[in-house]
């Protein structure tokens, strides 16, 4: 993404290249690889009508993660940026979950297109066997199961029994100082799962329960909780006002007031990204900016879920 963007500019000028992304948090992502400022789609659209933010000609605009973008919003910006003499490239993969909104353009465009460009080699992985199984799973080949369950990658019990194998084996994990990514079907097993995990750090003094706050979903976090929110709120800022607090973001609490309110700062600690075959890509939360922010109690109490 840097490469193509440095290339563009050198051949259109600083600012011919715009990101967009269907999420805050993915057009974050989108600027940390550009090195320039994103925004989210629905928000470009709304500048759009309210101060007339346009493309111009010459300019690419890059839409990460396009296979999250609802169809009105694809059709939208890329009438704009045709009408503007603008190039659009849409960037994704189109065997991931589709759009909340109604989607599949993105996968449609991709399979009528002669000329799409598409990624083949896999280099993420330890066994050769896996990156095959990855790709006949992401094409939807049953097939690949069978290959799983011949390396013992999958286990099998009653709910109970396996979320008391997952949960102990995620312990273990973290006790050991590695980083794995606990996933539950259910909302409501996450917030047990979560209500556990914090159980057990302040049995092991990791946390200390003096001061809390209660979450949205009646969860309580103190100092040292590591939290999620769960709305885009711009106006929630650090004082640099580099930083704003977005949905899906990571956070560590730093301090919690009397009346509810909690401050919070970016989790820099060891954080990761599930690969195709259950490891994990470890990686750091947070940016290139820091600083704390102050939630309301009524943000805290309405969009907050523990991390």
């Amino acid at each position: 993404m840097s490469a193509l963007r440095r290339a563009w500019e050198a051949e259109h000028g600083p600012g011919s290249v715009v990101g967009l992304a269907p999420s805050a948090v993915a057009a974050q992502v989108l600027a940390d690889d550009l090195g320039i400022a994103t925004e989210n789609t629905t928000k470009w659209w709304q500048n759009h009508l309210i101060h007339g933010t346009t493309f111009e000609a010459g300019q690419l605009v890059i839409i990460d993660e396009a296979s999250l973008a609802g169809t009105l919003s694809l059709d939208r910006i890329t009438h704009l940026a045709q009408d503007a003499g603008a190039k659009v490239l849409l960037v994704g993969d189109y065997a991931q979950l589709q759009s909340v909104d109604a989607g599949g353009a993105f996968a449609m465009i991709a399979r009528d297109r002669a000329d799409t460009p598409e990624l083949v080699d896999v280099h993420r992985f330890t066994h050769p066997w896996e990156k095959t199984a990855s790709l006949e799973l992401r094409h939807g080949r049953t097939p690949a199961i069978d290959t799983y369950l011949a390396h013992e990658r999958i286990k099998d019990g009653d709910a109970e029994a396996m979320t008391e194998a997952a949960y102990n084996a995620w312990r273990a994990d973290r006790d050991a100082g590695l980083v794995s990514v606990l996933i539950a079907e259910t909302h409501e097993d996450v917030t047990a799962l979560n209500g556990r995990a914090r159980a057990d750090l302040i049995l092991n003094k990791t946390l200390n329960p003096d001061r809390e706050v209660e979450l949205r979903d009646g969860a309580a976090a103190g100092v040292g909780d590591t939290i999620i929110t769960r709305q885009n709120n711009r106006n929630l800022r650090t004082l640099a006002g580099r930083d704003w607090v977005r949905n899906g973001d990571i956070w560590t609490i730093t301090a919690v007031g009397d009346d509810g309110t909690i401050t919070i700062a970016r989790d820099y600690g060891t954080g990761a990204t599930a690969r195709d075959d259950g490891t994990i890509k470890a990686r750091k939360h947070g940016r290139r900016f820091g600083g704390s922010i102050l939630l309301p109690a009524s943000y805290v109490a309405e969009h907050v879920d523990l991390g």
